[in-house]
C-alpha cells in the first residue's frame, strides 16, 4: 500500500504539474500577446478587430476586400481622434507623400483644378522645364482625358493617380486649346519642384515667393534674399499666400537668418516641456513685408508670426489658419504611415495661433478681380517704413 500510494502521490504530481506548466505556458503567450500591443487595453482592443472580421469573414454575404478592411479600419481609428491634422495614409499615399516632402513628385509637371463648363480639367500652371512644358502644353487650356479615358466626374486626385499610374510611360493627355482638341504624349516622371521664386521689382523691392517649407525651401530662401541684395534689393516681400506650411528645419534657416538674436520659436511637447529655438545676433535689416491669407498654414504662419513679433516686418493679407501643431509620421510594417499631431507650438511672444484662430494682418487687403490688390499694399507698405 504504501509503495503504491507512493506512485499514485507520484503521478498526482506529475498530473498537477504539467496542469500547472500549461497554465503557466498560457499565462506567458497570453502575457507576451498583451505586451505586443501595449497592454491589456490595446490586447482587448485588436482582440476586437479579429472578431468583427471574423463575423464579416463568417456572415457577410458579398465579397471583402482584406486591405480594404485593414485601411478603413486604421484610417478610422485616427480620424476618431477629432485632429484634422491628423491622418491615416495607405502605402501608396505616403510614398507620395514622401516625395511632396522633398519638393517631389510623380506626374507631367501640371497644377489642374475643376472645370465645370467644359467638364474637364483647367491647367493653372505648368513647371518650368516639366515634360509638359516640353511637350507645348500651355496654362489656360483644359484636359480632357488620360490615354482615352475621360476626366469628367473624377476628382483632381483622382486624375492624379491616374497620371501617376504611368510613371516612368509616355501618357497620351487630350488637351482642349480654344477650339481645337489635340492629343499629347508626355513622359510621366518624378519632377522636382523648386519651393522658391523671386524678382526683382521696382523701387528696390525684392518679392520672394515662398510655396512650402518642405526639403530646400530654408536654403531657397536665403539664397534668394543674397541674390536679391547683391541686385540692389533695399526691401523684401516675402509671399506666403497659399503656403501650407512643412518642415520645421526650413523655418529655422530662414527666421535665423533674418531675425536677430532672441527667441524665434517655441514647442511644447506632450508633457508640457517647452523647447525654444534662438537666432544668432547676425541678421538682414531692412523693410520687410509679409503676405498672408485663409490658407498660409502652419510654418508659414509662423514664419509671418515670428517677423511679426519681432516688429521685423509688416503682415498683409487675411486672417490665417490657425495651425498650431506638428505632426511626426510614423511607418507601419505594411509600408503605410501615421501622420498624428505629437507637439503644439507657440509664436515667440508664446501666442497659441490654434486659440488665438490665427494670424490677423497689420494691413487687411482682399484679392480683386483686376488685380494683386495684396501685393500691392505689401509693396507700399515697405516703401513707406
Amino acid at each position: 500500500m504504501k509503495s503504491f500510494f507512493g506512485i499514485k502521490i507520484r503521478l498526482g504530481t506529475v498530473i498537477l504539474a504539467c496542469v500547472v506548466f500549461a497554465g503557466v505556458g498560457w499565462g506567458v503567450s497570453a502575457y507576451r500577446q498583451t505586451q505586443r500591443y501595449g497592454g491589456k487595453d490595446n490586447f482587448a482592443l485588436a482582440q476586437k478587430y479579429l472578431e468583427v472580421k471574423k463575423v464579416i469573414d463568417d456572415y457577410y454575404v458579398g465579397d471583402a476586400d482584406e486591405k480594404t478592411l485593414s485601411d478603413a479600419s486604421s484610417a478610422a481609428m485616427v480620424k476618431s481622434l477629432g485632429d484634422k491634422w491628423s491622418y491615416y495614409m495607405t502605402p501608396e499615399e505616403y510614398e507620395a507623400y514622401q516625395l511632396y516632402s522633398a519638393n517631389e513628385y510623380a506626374g507631367i509637371g501640371v497644377t489642374i483644378q475643376e472645370d465645370e463648363a467644359s467638364g474637364g480639367f483647367l491647367i493653372n500652371a505648368v513647371t518650368a522645364g516639366s515634360p509638359a512644358e516640353a511637350a507645348g502644353v500651355k496654362a489656360g487650356e483644359i484636359m480632357l482625358a488620360v490615354d482615352g479615358e475621360s476626366v469628367s466626374g473624377m476628382t483632381v486626385s483622382e486624375v492624379r493617380t491616374l497620371i501617376r499610374s504611368h510613371l516612368d510611360e509616355s501618357v497620351t493627355v487630350t488637351i482642349k486649346s480654344g477650339n481645337e482638341t489635340r492629343d499629347v504624349e508626355i513622359d510621366c516622371t518624378i519632377i522636382y519642384t523648386k519651393p522658391v521664386s523671386y524678382r526683382l521689382l521696382d523701387n528696390g523691392v525684392g518679392y520672394i515667393a515662398i510655396s512650402n517649407f518642405e526639403s530646400g525651401a530654408g536654403s531657397g530662401a536665403i539664397a534668394a534674399v543674397d541674390d536679391l541684395l547683391a541686385q540692389g534689393a533695399s526691401r523684401f516681400v516675402f509671399d506666403v499666400r497659399s503656403n501650407p506650411g512643412g518642415l520645421l528645419s526650413e523655418l529655422i534657416k530662414i527666421l535665423d537668418y533674418l531675425l536677430p538674436e532672441g527667441d524665434i520659436f517655441v514647442s511644447v511637447n506632450e508633457a508640457g516641456e517647452e523647447t525654444v529655438t534662438k537666432s544668432d545676433n547676425i541678421c538682414i535689416e531692412v523693410p520687410m513685408a509679409v503676405l498672408v491669407n485663409s490658407d498660409s498654414y502652419s510654418a508659414a504662419e509662423f514664419f509671418a508670426a515670428a517677423l511679426s513679433d519681432f516688429d521685423w516686418a509688416v503682415v498683409v493679407g487675411t486672417q490665417t489658419t490657425g495651425k498650431a501643431r506638428s505632426q511626426i509620421t510614423l511607418e507601419l510594417s505594411d509600408g503605410s504611415a501615421v501622420h498624428v499631431s505629437s507637439n503644439e507650438y507657440l509664436t515667440p511672444s508664446r501666442v497659441d495661433l490654434s486659440k488665438q484662430g490665427g494670424i490677423t494682418p497689420d494691413v487687411t487687403a482682399e484679392m480683386t478681380e483686376t488685380g494683386d490688390a495684396q501685393m500691392e499694399a505689401a509693396i507700399s507698405a515697405v516703401l513707406s517704413k
